[in-house]
Order: C-alpha cells, then structure tokens, then sequence
C-alpha cells in the first residue's frame, strides 16, 4: 500500500466517467497473472488502439508533411476504426457503468457512494474514459469513507491495475490538465 505522501505523486483531476463498483472480498482478488487475463478482449480494444496511436503519430506527422493527402486518408481510416471500437465497447458496457463524478488519478479515485465502506475494505471498479471510451478495471482498497452532503465521499487506492490501463489512465489525466490550462490562458488574454 502506499502512503499518503506517494498518493500524492500522481496528478488528481475532477472529471465524469462511466463507473461501477461493488465491494469483494479478500478470497476474490485474483492473482496478477489472473487479473492481467480477466478483461475481455473487446474492453482492450480501446487501450490497445490507443497505444498503437502513440506510436505511430511520429510516422504520420512525416507522412504529412511529404504528402497532405495520405495523410488524410490515414486518419480517415484511424477514425473509422476507432468509431468500430467504440460501439462495440459501449455496447458491452452501457448497462453496467454510470455516469459519476470522480477525482481521478494513476493511483486511485474517490467518488460520492450510496453506502459507507470500511478502511481496507476492497472495491472491483470498471470505468470508462470519455471522449476516449478506454476501459479501466481495478481492484482497490477504501483509503477513505465519510458522509457529505450527497452520500458517502470514498476513496479508493489501486490495489490491482493493469500497467497498461495505469499509462491510459496517466494520459487520460494529462490530456484533460493539458485543455484545463489552455482554457484558464485562454481566459487570462
């Protein structure tokens, strides 16, 4: 477990995601090897293309600037497999998640539950990424439970995550802190 203080290495930022929880016990938490084995392939799909993006916008950033057109005709293609990838992903998902206020991080989350857990207790969460629609599984423990005003403000510490999941979560996080300045500068000019 970490401490407070290695919490705090990662950036926070408020933002909605498609989130289920339930509480599980100890005797239900797989073994990395198993939890790494769990996702259904489909709910990879996102994560996978994402990483394939990243390693190929250096290529198509030459491929643009020799030839405009093609270049075009990539991201054309890009998007049409991305749309394929979200539909199937949503429509595995769309009972199971709901939209929900989080502070979101690499190294956990918090967000307003309907009951109140028990430090250490273990949470299984699935969330989705929006606009992105990643799929993000993990195991955590309840770092904190207390009443506010609209339920129960927890906080729950990665346990289990894929590193995968964990590096889509980072570029989740940066991406949305990225926009979040560049609208605050916007607004100082």
């Amino acid at each position: 477990m970490q401490t407070h203080d290695e919490r705090r290495d990662f950036y926070r930022i408020n933002d909605t995601v498609g989130l289920s929880y339930e509480q599980c016990s100890e005797f239900e938490l797989p073994s990395k090897e198993e939890f790494a084995n769990q996702s259904p392939d489909e709910f990879q799909l996102i994560n996978h293309l994402s990483r394939l993006d990243l390693d190929n916008s250096s290529l198509l950033h030459s491929i643009q600037d020799d030839s405009p057109d093609i270049a075009r005709y990539f991201k054309l293609i890009n998007s049409k497999i991305e749309a394929i990838a979200k539909q199937i992903v949503s429509v595995g998902l769309t009972d199971e998640v709901t939209p929900t206020e989080v502070t979101l991080s690499a190294g956990g989350l918090s967000f307003v539950s309907t009951e109140q857990y028990q430090l250490g207790n273990l949470i299984k969460t699935r969330m989705i990424l929006y606009p992105s629609n990643s799929v993000i599984s993990s195991y955590g423990v309840v770092v904190r439970s207390v009443a506010s005003e609209q339920g129960f403000d927890t906080a729950v510490e990665y346990r289990l995550i894929n590193e995968s999941d964990r590096d889509a979560l980072v570029r989740h996080v940066l991406h949305l802190q990225s926009n979040s300045l560049r609208k605050h500068s916007i607004q100082d000019e």
